[in-house]
């Protein structure tokens, strides 16, 4: 009697705890994992890290952009095949990645969702790096996929990935809801620092942002500025110094953004000391 007395106290005394820390004690909950999140690109990562901040940590593909062509180690290959959400760019954007996806059944495609085909595109810039599918006519293949350089439609991928994430993991529903009203936030100051930086550019210097990201050109630069520079094209000395720069991301951390940006916009006011051809004054 008084070890059955015992065992029911040890029992009352466990739920107690459990309830006082707010530990859910039904079976699912004990067997909780957290949901394995991979992206292709580290802006992606960014903003994965961001709406997933306490809750999950994603991984990525491609941690470098100079690594999207070469083959998926086995690493790589491991996590995508262990992931429950993968987030990429676009068709023909990391094609290594299509052709591992391609080549696996549909529970594995399933999994996939491909951000470009939910917001409106750009067509690409006549710059030849980005210039390899021109001959294709479809949506994916004519637009500029480098969608990430424009803030506001990162909010407007958020708006989408935020309810998706809740979704697939409703333990923390609130928390990534949370989180997305942060980043929104954080994606404003990110615009409104960089509007500030390139209104500061001169004709010439706008005339060499125009020429390697249609985001960026369609955000930032004014109408009469397009207007000016509409019939305006780079000299061959201007073209090969910008093609030493890679403009391939603008990171989302402010303080990270602004060291980017300046070092881009150094690298435009470097370039535009090359002379311009036909250039409109």
């Amino acid at each position: 009697m008084i070890k059955y007395t015992l065992l029911l106290f040890l029992f009352g005394w466990g739920i107690t705890t459990a309830q006082a820390d707010n530990i859910p004690i039904n079976a699912s909950s004990m067997h909780y994992q957290q949901p394995k999140i991979v992206v292709s690109i580290e802006p992606l990562y960014e903003v994965l890290a961001s709406l997933t901040h306490a809750i999950a940590q994603p991984e990525v593909v491609y941690a470098h952009f100079k690594d999207i062509d070469q083959p998926l180690s086995a690493w790589q290959k491991k996590i995508l095949l262990d992931a429950d959400i993968i987030i990429r760019v676009g068709r023909g954007f990391e094609g290594r990645l299509d052709d591992f996806l391609q080549q696996h059944d549909q529970s594995l495609q399933d999994k996939v969702i491909t951000l470009s085909l939910y917001i409106p595109l750009l067509e690409k810039e006549k710059l030849e790096s980005y210039d390899r599918d021109a001959n294709f006519t479809d949506r994916q293949a004519s637009s500029d996929l480098r969608f990430w350089m424009d803030p506001r439609l990162l909010i407007m991928l958020t708006d989408y990935i935020a309810p998706t994430l809740a979704t697939m993991d409703p333990i923390h529903n609130e928390e990534y809801l949370d989180n997305e009203v942060v980043l929104k936030e954080q994606l404003k100051k990110v615009e409104k620092k960089m509007l500030s930086l390139f209104r500061a550019l001169s004709l010439e210097q706008k005339l060499i942002l125009a020429q390697f990201n249609p985001y960026l050109k369609n955000r930032y630069l004014s109408f009469s500025d397009t207007q000016q520079i509409k019939s305006s094209t780079l000299s061959s000395e201007a073209y090969s110094c910008l093609k030493v720069q890679s403009y391939a991301q603008i990171p989302l951390n402010l303080e990270y953004t602004e060291k980017t940006l300046d070092t881009l916009l150094q690298r435009i006011k470097r370039c535009s000391d090359s002379s311009f051809s036909d250039y409109v004054h």
